[in-house]
């Protein structure tokens, strides 16, 4: 199997699994896993990923409100720096206003010279005069104080202003700081569930690898079972038919002793006193090996190959000529033949024609409930070969229940 082409965490499992099993030893073995382990482990994998996935949607709920804030801060200070930039303008204003009032009331009072005495004889145009600077001067006087009144309170009103846009500015960076500071918490703690569920499908790796291991040993037992019962069946068979030829071969003494005995007393040759008539000794039905069908000289060629790679050691992600993963095993024996397949038994499953179980021919594949998972090689008799896991080698067993999906290749 390729490790990085996976469809689905399940496949990544068993990924992990042929990694996890050499560190599962035998630890592990004097405990036997069950399933109600795996399920719980599962669960608690489970209940992980709905807390990280709803995690998820809290940062990213946050990251947008924090994104908001930003652009409101960016608001905040482009209408700070616009009030900063309407208070100096005022202030130049006013400066300018008062410079230019002052200017004018110093030109009317040097115009005027000293003051005439009103009491005394001065001409009536010279007095009229004095009197229109004199009013002059207090009128400017009097703008003047207007202007500088209204300064003052523009001033005011724009530093209030002023004030106010600084605090929004502020409270906007606060506001900025305090979502930046909770989506940092929640990243925090999703990165902690991250790192707990890693842990927790380690763990469900290495109870999968278990399990696994103890259905190969649970299957070679069977399959040694199995032989036995068959080597006990066939010696009770030849021991029977040993014991036939043997009781053949005693009657046949018999006769012949009787038939010289007669001949000597000149009796007809008959069946000894309280002997039944001769009968030809049973014989133990013949027995033949099974056969599997005839295949093709391209399948032929594959299980040959296949074979001749037993002893080979597993390894993730290798196609020989050297190592194997299971798939990469297929892929190379088949290779020997011509064909060329691709190196994923999902692939392989999917590029391959499905026939039932009940039609396996030697050089078909057989795969588990999800192809994806693993891939071994049919090669008659009842058997299979494959590239079980890591710390294992390329072996030949009876194949198991754990198979039960099977392709054609060609």
């Amino acid at each position: 199997m390729t490790p990085l082409t996976f469809p689905s965490r399940r496949n990544a499992a068993w990924a992990l699994l042929v990694v996890a099993t050499t560190l599962a030893g035998t630890a592990v073995a004097a405990h036997p896993v069950g399933a109600d382990q795996l399920a719980n482990e599962r669960a608690q994998a489970q209940a992980l990923a709905t807390r990280i996935d709803q995690l998820g949607l809290q940062e990213a709920a946050l990251s947008e409100r924090y994104d908001g804030a930003l652009i409101a801060l960016h608001l905040a200070g482009t209408r700070v720096a616009a009030a900063s930039r309407a208070l100096a303008k005022a202030h130049a204003g006013q400066v300018r206003t008062l410079s230019f009032l002052r200017a004018e009331a110093v030109q009317a009072y040097e115009g005027a010279g000293t003051q005439v005495e009103l009491g005394g004889g001065a001409p009536l145009k010279d007095v009229e005069q004095a009197l229109f600077r004199q009013e002059l001067m207090d009128s400017a006087a009097s703008s003047e104080q207007d202007t500088l009144d209204r300064y003052r309170l523009a001033t005011a009103l724009e530093g209030t202003a002023h004030q106010q846009l600084v605090a929004a500015r502020n409270a906007d960076a606060v506001v900025v700081a305090r979502l930046e500071a909770d989506r940092q918490a929640v990243q925090a703690a999703q990165d902690k569930l991250v790192a707990s569920e890693d842990q927790v499908n380690g763990r469900i790796a290495t109870l999968v690898a278990e399990i696994r291991r103890q259905e190969l040993l649970a299957a070679e037992r069977a399959a040694a079972a199995r032989l036995a019962a068959e080597r006990a069946a066939a010696a009770r068979l030849a021991a029977e038919a040993a014991a036939a030829e043997r009781q053949a071969q005693l009657q046949a003494e018999a006769r012949q002793q009787h038939a010289v005995h007669a001949q000597d007393l000149q009796l007809p040759l008959t069946t000894l006193p309280g002997q039944a008539p001769p009968t030809t000794a049973p014989q133990a039905p013949p027995t033949t090996a099974f056969q599997a069908p005839p295949s093709s000289s391209g399948a032929a060629t594959a299980v040959a190959a296949a074979e001749s790679r037993v002893g080979d050691p597993y390894v993730w992600g290798a196609a020989g000529p050297g190592a194997f993963d299971c798939s990469g095993l297929v892929e190379w024996a088949w290779a020997q033949a011509g064909v060329y397949l691709p190196h994923y038994s999902g692939a392989q499953y999917a590029d391959t024609t499905h026939i039932p179980m009940s039609d396996l021919q030697p050089g078909d594949l057989v795969f588990p409930a999800d192809p994806g998972e693993h891939v071994a090689m049919y090669v008659g008799n009842g058997d299979i070969v494959e590239a079980p896991y890591t710390g294992a080698y390329v072996h030949v067993v009876p194949l198991s229940s754990f198979f039960v999906l099977a392709s054609r290749v060609g």
